[in-house]
């Protein structure tokens, strides 16, 4: 698992390097659908690698999950805006936050996950993957080019795969949610009614 975060890590920040750093350049989708959400996986990883990461006094403070998932949420509603991903790209200091706060941004989920009861895992699902396929629909639909890096044929294509990933997503987390309630086939019907 160790392997597997540093790995992650690695690649999803050599695409903000020479010879990467042309793919995200010329191409919203590589920009928005491929380093950010790696970025975020390979802090999430790494918070499965090492759980202690936030352990101790910073656990306190994120009782239930709700200080981590307002971080992330923060921080991927800010790498949503149109003029950020344009300072990214043409800023490197803007570059090295983004790596850094997507990153932890990951992290944070995947600590809050762990914590969070039900209802406030649906809150912030709720919010945060409408959000992104509000913006999806909105990129794919705008006669607008709303980032001057980005030609509007890539924004385009990058709406379209914003409203599948939050499709993706929103399936994922539902699956989450329908294992628990599978029946288990080892145990009889009958069984379980008799045990009441």
């Amino acid at each position: 698992m160790k392997f597997l975060a540093g790995l992650l890590t690695l690649l999803a920040a050599a695409l903000s390097l020479p010879p990467l750093r042309a793919l995200i350049e010329q191409s919203m989708v590589w920009h928005m659908l491929v380093q950010m959400p790696l970025l975020v996986a390979a802090g999430a990883v790494v918070a499965v690698a090492w759980p202690q990461l936030l352990g101790g006094r910073l656990a306190r403070w994120n009782r239930y999950g709700l200080t981590g998932f307002m971080l992330a949420q923060c921080i991927l509603a800010y790498w949503m805006i149109p003029a950020a991903i344009d300072r990214a790209v043409v800023l490197p200091s803007a570059d090295v936050l983004k790596v850094a706060t997507l990153w932890l941004a990951g992290v944070a989920l995947r600590q809050s996950w762990v914590k969070s009861p039900l209802p406030v895992q649906l809150f912030f699902v709720g919010y945060g993957l409408p959000m992104m396929a509000w913006l999806g629909y909105y990129l794919a639909t705008t006669d607008l080019r709303l980032c001057n890096a980005y030609s509007l044929e890539s924004q385009l294509h990058t709406g379209r795969g914003l409203i599948a990933l939050a499709v993706l997503l929103g399936l994922a987390w539902g699956a989450t949610l329908w294992r628990p309630w599978r029946p288990n086939p080892t145990k009889s019907p009958s069984v379980g009614w008799a045990d009441r």
